[in-house]
């Protein structure tokens, strides 16, 4: 017996042990035979793996039948030895739904023998004896060839696996396993799939776009966004500042900025300069009263009468600059600042003053963004500046690890191309438009990422995370049954989001594990880390 097996065997032998203590009586199963001829059995196209010992649920430790079966829906692992016509073989069927890679820990299963379009038998369990594991007997009537279903249901969940023609033998001296061992020595049990991070994936073509690396920076949009710069030198006032977070409207006031005063003047020149402007704004008011009366009359032209009326205008400015001085200097008002507006409507998410602080002319004090849009400028290295010119979108992984796709299918959209080299940094730029809950939202923040270039083009793809660094080779882990994994090394192409292609190493159809790889890399060396194997 070869060491894979003696393992199998041992591990088999302790869930038959564990399901005897759990008072399942080897071959009870709740199994119902139908039909005029009850239950046969076979061995089937779509098995795998021999093995010398017995399956989980049986305790004797004789030749056991192994499939592995998928659905859209779960994965169906299932051991049991041969059937023989009027004994009953005890089925360990582990079931595990796709969408979580969990087990399935309710609901019932129907093991079921057909000959030609008729059921000849079927046999039922109505929950599972362990999480996750079913173990239904089956007991057939007579001998023959039969197609082997095994039927799911859990709700809404339903799910048929075919596991095709098996033999049902007349006696337990004629039976016989003929199935070859899978590929891969690898073992790496349910009760370790379930108990740590596990997914696999199905290799499959898949559209895939090729792309340049660019390095990012999240800004706001050009028509929805504004940085407001103070105008002079000066301090904020405590009154109506706006917060940042807060939502303004365009031409909402964000807030007053005083100015300094020079540093020659005093108190008592800024009275001077007041009285000087009230005697001007005085002088110019009964100037304008006296042309109007002539012109009435006809003895002057009527623009010695306008340029009267502008004089009196910039001398009532003179005089309220002048007083709001004063004001300044005595404690004034808010209204004596300058009112800094919002330009346009949007969340103010950057203010860098605080209420009484000093700011220099020209200085950022707020930053107006969009609530629902985003830019994401992209520098692209000049090698790759030729590339740029076909720009559809980009992607990227955020700071948690997840990868995030923006182009026209997201919701995103290409606003500007430039495959011009900036001559200071050496790159061409792309700007990407987004949506605000598709992508980074900081404004300034700054991240790794990739342009797409050209359009997708189906190529045999599989998760980026099933890709594991073993000595400076990329390596996947092949699930080539419920429990055995071979390591390959494969070559590697284009990625695209979560997704790489494959150019040697992995065939169509086959299937990685995704989640979890380094724990199957840890099982395939003996690892302690990756759990308890089976204890029923």
């Amino acid at each position: 017996m070869s060491t894979k097996n003696l393992v199998r065997a041992l591990a088999l032998a302790a869930l038959g042990f564990g399901l005897a203590a759990c008072g399942e009586p080897a071959g009870s199963g709740h199994g119902h035979a139908h039909g005029p001829s009850g239950g046969h059995g076979a061995g089937g196209a779509h098995g795998e793996g021999g093995h010398d010992g017995g399956g989980h649920g049986h305790g004797d430790a004789g030749p056991t039948l192994v499939f592995t079966d998928y659905t859209d829906t779960t994965e169906m692992f299932v051991e049991f030895p041969p059937l023989v016509a009027g004994q009953t073989s005890k089925f360990a069927a582990h079931v595990t739904r796709l969408a979580d890679s969990a087990p399935l820990e309710s609901g019932r299963v129907d093991v079921v023998l057909k000959r030609g379009d008729s059921i000849a038998a079927r046999f039922r369990v109505r929950e599972p004896a362990r999480t996750g594991i079913f173990t239904p007997g089956v007991k057939p009537r007579d001998a023959g060839e039969f197609r082997l279903l095994i039927v799911v249901q859990d709700g809404e969940l339903q799910a048929t696996h075919d596991l095709g023609m098996v033999q049902v033998y007349p006696s337990a001296a004629e039976a016989v396993v003929g199935q070859a061992e899978p590929e891969g020595d690898i073992s790496y049990l349910k009760e370790q799939q379930w108990s740590n991070p596990f997914a696999s994936t199905e290799a499959q073509l898949r559209p895939m776009r090729p792309s340049v690396p660019a390095f990012a920076t999240v800004d706001a949009p050009a028509d929805a966004g504004a940085q407001i710069r103070a105008p002079a030198d000066g301090y904020f006032s405590h009154a109506g500042m706006a917060r940042a977070g807060d939502v303004v409207e365009s031409g909402a006031v964000l807030g007053y900025l005083v100015p300094r005063l020079g540093g020659e003047t005093d108190f008592g020149q800024l009275l001077v300069a007041m009285e000087r402007t009230r005697s001007q704004l005085s002088l110019a008011k009964r100037d304008v009263e006296r042309l109007e009366r002539l012109y009435q009359q006809g003895a002057i032209a009527e623009r010695r009468l306008v340029e009267a009326r502008e004089e009196l205008e910039v001398a009532r400015a003179e005089f309220a600059a002048a007083r709001a001085r004063v004001e300044q200097y005595q404690g004034g008002s808010a209204e004596a600042g300058i009112a800094l507006r919002a330009p346009v409507a949007g969340e103010v998410v950057e203010f860098n003053a605080r209420p009484g602080a000093f700011v220099q002319a020209g200085e950022r004090v707020f930053r107006i963004a969009s609530q629902d849009r985003r830019w994401l400028d992209l520098a692209v290295p000049e090698r790759f500046a030729a590339d740029v010119a076909a720009a559809s979108g980009a992607w990227l992984e955020t700071a948690g690890g997840d990868t995030v796709v923006l182009d026209e299918a997201s919701g995103a959209r290409v606003v500007q191309v430039s495959s011009a080299v900036d001559p200071k940094t050496r790159t061409a730029h792309v700007t990407v438009e987004y949506p605000v809950s598709l992508g980074p939202t900081i404004l300034g923040a700054r991240l790794p990422a990739h342009v797409f270039t050209a359009p997708a083009e189906p190529r045999l793809a599989i998760p980026r995370s099933a890709v594991i660094d073993d000595g400076g080779r990329n390596v996947v882990y092949v699930q080539t049954g419920g429990e055995t994994f071979a390591r390959r090394p494969v070559e590697l192409g284009i990625v695209d989001g979560e997704m790489v292609e494959v150019l040697d190493g992995v065939a169509a159809g086959e299937r990685v594990a995704s989640k979890g790889a380094y724990f199957v890399k840890l099982a395939s060396v003996g690892g302690d880390e990756v759990g308890h194997g089976h204890a029923h």
